[in-house]
C-alpha cells in the first residue's frame, strides 16, 4: 500500500544505475546540472553485481586452478588441490561490494540523489517513483533512459522451471555442478564454458548457428576450439533446443539437429540466447512520454542519444546493439553532455568486443574478408605469442595477434586470440580511432619484454618488415 505520494524536481532524472547511468549522472553533474537516479535495484547495474564483474572474478579464479597443471613444467610442484568455492564466492562478492561502494562515495562527492524504487513515466516531464510503502512524482527538464536488457527465455526453458537457470542464477551456484548443458554460444554462454569447464565441471553448449561465437571471425574460433580442452567434443552446432525435463537432481534437454533427435543431461540449464530490452521499457511507459522504438525493440536515439522526445535520451543496452557496457560508457558521457547543451555525439565506428575465453579473444574493426570487399587491395600481418619472450616467460605461448590495412598501410582492423587479448585491444582501437597506419604502430618503441610487443611484429609483418618471424 502506497501510504506517502509527494513531488520534487531536477534538471535531470537517470533511470537506471548501470554503467552507462551511473556514468551518465557523473558526466552531468560535472557539468553543473543536479541529477537524481533512479533504480529499482542496487547502483551498478547488472554489469557490476551480476555480470561482468563476478563472470570474471570466477574467470580469474578458475584460470589460476587450471593454470597449477602447468607449474610442473617450469619447476613448481604441488600436492593436490582444493577448491574452496564458497570461499571464492565471498571473494567475488567482496569485489562487488568496493566496487558498489565506489559508486555511491562518487554519487555523494558530485551531489547526486539516488532513489531506490520502480520508475515509469506519467507524461513528457513527469517521473513517478515507487517503492514499497512509497510513491513520489520527480518532474525533470531532461532525462536519460538507462534500464539495460534482460536474458531472453525461450519457449520450453523458462527460468522458473526447475533447474533452469540465467546468466545471474549461474553466478550464484554454491557449488561447482559436475555437468552444465549451456544453450548458446554467444560470449556468455562460452564465457561459462571458460569458467566452470576450469573448476572441473563438463560443460556441453548447444548452439543453432553453424558455429559458436559468430560475432568473431572464424580462424579465431576455430583457433580456441583446437586448441583449448575446453570447446571440444561437448560442442554441438546446428542444434535446435525443444526443451527442458528435469529428472530428480538432473535435467535433460531434448533437442534436434539435422532432424534426428538427441538427449544432453546435465545439473543445470543454463539459457544464454542473448538479452533484451522490451521488459524493462514496457515497464516504464515510455509511449507516454513521447518515446518512440525501433521494430528491434530498441529506444530510437540519433547521434546524441537524443529520443523522439527531444528532453529524454537513451543509452546502454536500451539503446541498440551492441550490448555493451564500454558501449553503454561512452554513450552515457555522450548523453549527459548533450542535456547540459553541449555540442558532442556518439562515434561508433570502433568499438572492440571481447570475450573471456581460454585463450581470451578480442576484435576491432574489419577482418581480413570484410576488408577485401571493400578495398582493392589489403595488407594482413599475422604474428603468433609463441615467438614473443614475455609470453615464453609466462608460459603463454598460444594465439596470434592479426591486422588488417590498406594498401596505403592505413589500419582497419586487428584480432587477437592469446594471453591478455582484453588489454592489447585497447592500443588498436586507439590506432583505428586516430586513423592510425602500420608504420605508426611498429616506429612506436613498445616497452621489452612485454605481450603488446606482438601487436608491433604483426604491424611490421604486414610490410614484410618483421624481425622475429620465422
Amino acid at each position: 500500500m502506497v501510504v506517502g505520494d509527494v513531488e520534487e524536481g531536477a534538471e535531470l532524472v537517470v533511470i537506471g544505475a548501470g554503467p552507462g547511468g551511473y556514468t551518465a549522472a557523473i558526466r552531468a553533474a560535472q557539468k553543473g546540472m543536479d541529477v537524481v537516479v533512479i533504480d529499482k535495484e542496487e547502483v551498478g547495474g547488472i554489469c557490476l553485481n551480476h555480470g561482468c564483474i563476478p563472470a570474471k572474478a570466477l574467470i580469474h579464479a578458475s584460470k589460476y586452478r587450471a593454470d597449477l597443471k602447468h607449474w610442473d613444467e617450469i619447476g613448481i610442484h604441488t600436492k593436490e588441490l582444493d577448491v574452496d568455492f564458497e570461499s571464492i564466492q565471498e571473494w567475488k562478492e567482496e569485489v562487488v561490494d568496493k566496487l558498489d561502494t565506489g559508486i555511491e562515495q562518487l554519487f555523494e562527492a558530485h551531489n547526486i540523489e539516488y532513489k531506490q524504487g520502480y520508475a515509469r513515466f506519467i507524461d513528457e516531464e513527469t517521473v513517478r517513483v515507487e517503492e514499497e510503502h512509497d510513491a513520489e512524482n520527480v518532474k525533470f527538464e531532461k532525462a536519460i533512459i538507462a534500464t539495460g536488457s534482460r536474458p531472453i527465455e525461450i519457449p520450453g526453458f523458462e527460468f522458473d522451471k526447475e533447474r533452469v537457470i540465467s546468466s545471474r542464477d549461474l553466478l550464484q551456484l554454491e557449488e561447482v555442478p559436475d555437468e552444465i548443458v549451456v544453450i548458446g554460444g554467444g560470449y556468455i554462454g562460452m564465457e561459462a564454458v571458460t569458467k566452470f569447464c576450469k573448476f572441473g565441471s563438463t560443460v556441453k553448449v548447444l548452439e543453432a548457428q553453424d558455429r559458436v561465437l559468430s560475432g568473431f571471425d572464424e580462424e579465431i574460433v576455430d583457433h580456441i576450439r583446437e586448441t583449448s580442452a575446453c570447446y571440444g567434443d561437448e560442442i554441438y552446432t546446428g542444434v535446435t533446443a525443444k526443451e527442458a525435463v528435469p529428472e530428480g537432481e538432473k535435467v535433460t534437454v531434448k533437442a534436434e539437429t539435422d532432424g534426428e533427435n538427441i538427449e544432453v543431461e546435465g545439473d543445470y540449464v543454463l539459457v544464454a540466447v542473448g538479452r533484451t530490452p522490451e521488459p524493462a521499457l514496457d515497464g516504464l511507459n515510455i509511449e507516454k512520454a513521447g518515446v518512440e522504438t525501433t521494430e528491434n525493440g530498441f529506444v530510437d536515439v540519433d547521434e546524441q542519444l537524443r529520443s523522439s522526445n527531444e528532453n529524454i535520451f537513451a543509452i546502454g543496452d536500451c539503446a541498440g546493439q551492441p550490448m555493451l557496457a564500454h558501449k553503454a560508457y561512452r554513450e552515457g558521457k555522450v548523453a549527459a553532455e548533450a542535456a547540459a547543451g553541449k555540442n558532442t555525439a556518439f562515434d561508433s565506428q570502433y568499438i572492440p568486443k571481447v570475450a573471456y575465453t581460454d585463450p581470451e579473444i578480442a576484435a576491432v574493426g574489419m577482418t581480413p574478408m570484410e576488408a577485401e570487399k571493400q578495398f582493392e587491395s589489403t595488407k594482413v600481418g599475422k604474428f603468433k605469442f609463441s615467438a614473443s619472450g614475455r609470453a615464453l616467460t609466462a608460459n603463454k605461448p598460444d594465439g596470434f595477434v592479426r591486422v588488417v590495412a590498406r594498401e596505403s598501410g592505413k589500419l582497419e582492423g586487428v584480432q587477437i586470440v592469446g594471453p591478455h587479448a582484453s588489454d592489447i585491444i585497447a592500443e588498436a582501437t586507439l590506432a583505428l580511432e586516430m586513423q592510425g597506419y602500420l608504420d605508426d604502430v611498429a616506429n612506436t618503441i613498445h616497452a621489452h619484454p612485454t605481450f603488446p610487443e606482438v601487436f608491433s611484429e604483426a604491424c611490421e609483418d604486414a610490410m614484410d618488415k618483421s624481425i622475429h618471424k620465422a
